[in-house]
C-alpha cells in the first residue's frame, strides 16, 4: 500500500516536486528584489553648477558619503544656469520628503536676490535650513610664468586695461563680481570672459586666453601644486594653512573678507526628525580623518551653522550682495547668467 506521503519519493513525482520548489524560490526571490528596489530611498542632490566646479567637487564627497552611511542612493545632478535660481527653484517645488535636497551657495541664496527681485522663490522661507557646512576663501590666481606677485599684477594690469581680461564661472556669479570689486579698488578695467563652469574659467586661464581669475580655493589649489597657476592673494581674514606664503588681500590694503560657501537645504516642511539626522550626517561625514584633511589641503573650512543660524547667515548674505552689486553699479540680466 502506498500512501500519500511517498509521492515525493518517486522518481517522477521527486523532479516535479523539486521543480516546483525551485519556482516558488525564483519568484520569492524577485519579487523582495522588486519590493526592496520600491521601497530603496533614492536622493537627488541638486548642484546649482556645472560638473568638475568647486561646489560639484564638494557635493559629490557629501553624496558618497551619505550613500555609504545608510542614507539611501544619493545621486548628485547638475543644474547650472541663472547664477543658481534655476536649481534653487527646482527644490523649493519639490515635496518636503528627503528625496530632493539643494546644495545652497553664495549665489543662489544670496546674488540672486541682489540681481533679480522676483525671484521664483524665497531664499529662506522657501526652504528648509539643514546645515551650512563648509567655506572656503577665494583666491586671485594668474598664469606661473611672469607675475610674482599682488602688486606686479595691479601694475601691469593698469598698463594693459581692456587688453587683458578675467574668466568667471558666468556673469552674476561670486567669481565675477569679487573679480569686478578688486579692479574697482585697484582702478583696472580689464574685460569679462565668462565659461560655463569653474573648471572651464581655469582652461582658459591656462590657455593664456585670459590673464587673471578669482575661483574659490578647492577649485584653484590642485592646479597652483601641480605649478599650472600662481596665487597672489586669497580673501578672508587670514592665510591659507596650505599656501602660508600667499598674502591676504587685507595685507595688500583692499579689505575683502567674503568666502565661498556650502549649504544643504531641503523643500520648506521637511520633518525635523529628517532635518537633524541629514545634518548630523554630513557634519560626521566631513568631519572623518580622511575627508577632513583632504578638504583642509583644498582649503575647505568646515563649518556647523544649523537651521536659524544658517538662515541668519543668508540674510546677511543678501544683504552684502546688495550692497555690493549697488557700488559697483553693476546691470545684470539674471536671464542670461549662468
Amino acid at each position: 500500500m502506498v500512501t500519500h506521503t511517498t509521492f515525493a519519493k518517486q522518481p517522477i513525482f521527486r523532479d516535479w516536486y523539486l521543480t516546483k520548489q525551485v519556482f516558488v524560490a525564483l519568484a520569492l526571490s524577485a519579487w523582495f528584489a522588486v519590493c526592496a528596489q520600491t521601497n530603496s530611498t533614492v536622493i537627488e542632490l541638486i548642484v546649482p553648477t556645472a560638473a568638475q566646479g568647486s561646489t560639484d567637487l564638494l557635493a559629490r564627497i557629501v553624496a558618497k558619503g551619505l550613500t555609504q552611511n545608510g542614507f539611501g542612493q544619493v545621486n548628485v545632478r547638475n543644474m547650472p544656469g541663472r547664477s543658481g535660481t534655476l536649481a534653487a527653484a527646482y527644490v523649493a517645488a519639490a515635496i518636503p520628503d528627503g528625496r530632493t535636497l539643494l546644495v545652497a551657495t553664495p549665489s543662489s541664496h544670496g546674488i540672486a536676490s541682489a540681481l533679480d527681485q522676483k525671484l521664483p522663490y524665497e531664499p529662506i522661507t522657501s526652504f528648509t535650513s539643514i546645515v551650512r557646512f563648509a567655506s572656503a576663501p577665494y583666491l586671485l590666481v594668474v598664469s606661473p610664468e611672469r607675475i610674482q606677485n599682488l602688486a606686479s599684477f595691479t601694475k601691469e594690469a593698469k598698463q594693459a586695461q581692456s587688453k587683458w581680461a578675467y574668466s568667471s564661472t558666468g556673469v552674476g556669479g561670486p567669481h565675477h563680481l569679487i573679480a569686478e570689486f578688486y579692479f574697482e579698488k585697484a582702478g583696472i578695467t580689464l574685460n569679462h570672459r565668462p565659461a560655463a563652469g569653474g573648471a572651464a574659467a581655469l582652461q582658459m586661464l591656462q590657455k593664456g586666453e585670459v590673464q587673471v581669475m578669482l575661483p574659490a580655493a578647492i577649485l584653484a589649489i590642485p592646479r597652483i601644486k601641480q605649478g599650472q597657476l600662481k596665487a597672489l592673494a586669497v580673501t578672508g581674514s587670514q592665510r591659507l594653512t596650505v599656501l602660508p606664503d600667499v598674502p591676504t588681500f587685507n595685507e595688500a590694503g583692499v579689505p575683502m573678507d567674503m568666502v565661498s560657501w556650502y549649504g544643504l537645504m531641503a523643500p520648506k516642511g521637511l520633518p525635523k526628525e529628517q532635518t537633524e539626522k541629514l545634518a548630523k550626517g554630513v557634519l560626521s561625514i566631513l568631519s572623518e580623518p580622511l575627508n577632513q584633511k583632504s578638504l583642509s589641503d583644498l582649503g575647505i573650512n568646515i563649518t556647523a551653522e544649523l537651521g536659524a543660524d544658517f538662515e541668519a547667515t543668508i540674510k546677511t548674505e543678501i544683504s552684502h550682495w546688495k550692497s555690493l552689486v549697488t557700488n559697483l553699479g553693476l546691470q545684470v540680466d539674471i536671464d542670461k547668467s549662468d
